[in-house]
């Protein structure tokens, strides 16, 4: 992970703070002292803070924890008719609808057979002294939330900082039974993914200890409501913490990815990226992602509103990657406009075309050199690596709504353009 501040706005104060410092890799239990400053004697004093995702990294790598928030969905998710997603605490999931809101043993007894632990090895770059960069295997711990099963898989929902850059993804349930996971899809622009596993892979025994998580409505959380945090906190396993919503609607802004979360005084450590914020009732109410971390700031975590990301998560199950020979192609030449490029010399985060492929699918629809590209039907699009993300889900000759930048006197505006894609090349 680079050195690039990230930044916080509070909305309220329109205060900025900028993020410079990370844990550091392999001390989950130590944090890097800010340096001293004077503080101000009138107003608020400007903090050095670290807005950090939950997800925890072992080994040797420069970047201690990934940098993150998402969203879960709620609701119903139907996918050809097979997939099933609770919402009302019914007998199928076993979850209760409690009563007390200081209940907290019964609810977390209800609420933990939904909760995973995610181990991920994925392959980083990392610094060498004798050889510069090199490729190593690093493993990094979260959590995630059962959402819904077809006859054939389990559905898990989780963060995709938490998945990024899979080698290996492992899953452990409640009664601490581990099998494979497979990433089933991505959108690295709203930091949400969709894990799988094969319940044919599950033990009996397994099967019977594990449920499936009742989904509640972000939209009626009120201030002050109690709210419990259950997620595999430093690798260990699942923990639970409890506090309140300090407040909604917060703008979060961590490694491009932008949300409008939940800011509670529930505990968010390194590995509970992924889990489950659940309300007096024991619903799924947000996914816990990010805390900040300053000399001056204690208890302020955050989570992704559920009811914010149904539509994605929809898609996401729903979705297929088409085979390599079938895939679809805008036929462009692309670079990636990253948040320092982009504020260094105003332009909007995505991905510049550099040049077009003569004939071909972007070149036919009307897109020029220099538009930048940011979405791709409903999904945000960063860098190159989400373009080609979400390019392997469509066929040749699909027909998607792309966002682009359009440069108009000298300010970017937003345009929507169809473009059937082409056959599949060495081209985007």
């Amino acid at each position: 992970m680079d050195n690039n501040y990230n930044n916080y706005n509070d909305n309220d104060n329109n205060t900025t703070h900028n993020e410079q410092e990370y844990y550091a890799a392999g001390t989950p239990y130590m944090q890097q002292e800010p340096p001293k400053k004077k503080r101000k004697l009138q107003g608020f004093p400007k903090t050095m803070v670290k807005v950090v995702a939950g997800a925890l990294v072992f080994g040797l790598v420069s970047s201690g924890v990934f940098i993150g928030v998402v969203k879960l969905a709620g609701g119903e998710v139907s996918n050809t008719g097979t997939v099933v997603m609770y919402k009302d605490g019914s007998v199928e999931n076993n979850v209760k609808q409690l009563s007390s809101a200081t209940d907290v043993p019964s609810i977390v007894d209800a609420s933990m057979p939904s909760i995973v632990a995610i181990t991920n090895t994925s392959e980083q770059e990392v610094p060498s002294f004798f050889f510069g960069n090199q490729s190593q295997q690093v493993q990094s711990a979260g959590s995630g939330i059962i959402i819904g099963e077809n006859d054939t898989y389990l559905y898990i929902v989780t963060n995709n900082h938490v998945v990024e850059g899979t080698v290996e993804l492992k899953v452990t349930f409640s009664d601490n039974e581990t099998v494979s996971a497979t990433v089933k899809g991505t959108d690295s622009g709203k930091d949400l993914a969709v894990v799988t596993v094969k319940k044919s892979d599950l033990k009996d025994s397994t099967k019977k200890a594990i449920k499936i998580a009742t989904m509640g409505d972000s939209k009626e959380l009120k201030v002050g409501e109690e709210v419990i945090a259950i997620g595999n906190a430093l690798g260990y396993g699942q923990s639970v913490t409890t506090g309140v919503v300090s407040a909604l609607n917060r703008n979060v802004n961590v490694e491009n990815v932008s949300t409008n979360a939940i800011q509670t005084s529930a505990a968010i450590n390194p590995g509970n990226s992924g889990g489950a914020l659940l309300n007096s009732k024991g619903e799924v109410i947000g996914i816990n992602s990010a805390k900040m971390v300053s000399e001056d700031t204690e208890g302020i975590g955050y989570a992704i509103p559920i009811s914010d990301a149904q539509p994605i998560v929809e898609a996401l199950i729903s979705r297929e990657k088409v085979a390599d020979g079938e895939k679809g192609a805008l036929g462009i030449y692309p670079q990636d406009i990253s948040e320092d490029i982009a504020s260094v010399y105003n332009l909007p985060v995505g991905v510049y075309i550099q040049d077009l492929v003569p004939g071909g699918a972007a070149a036919k629809a009307g897109l020029v050199q220099g538009d930048i590209i940011t979405a791709i039907d409903s999904f945000e699009v960063k860098t190159t690596a989400d373009l080609q993300s979400q390019l392997q889900y469509y066929k040749a000759g699909t027909e998607v709504e792309v966002t682009v930048q359009v440069k108009d006197g000298g300010k970017y505006k937003e345009k929507k353009v169809k473009v059937t894609l082409q056959k599949n090349s060495s081209m985007n």
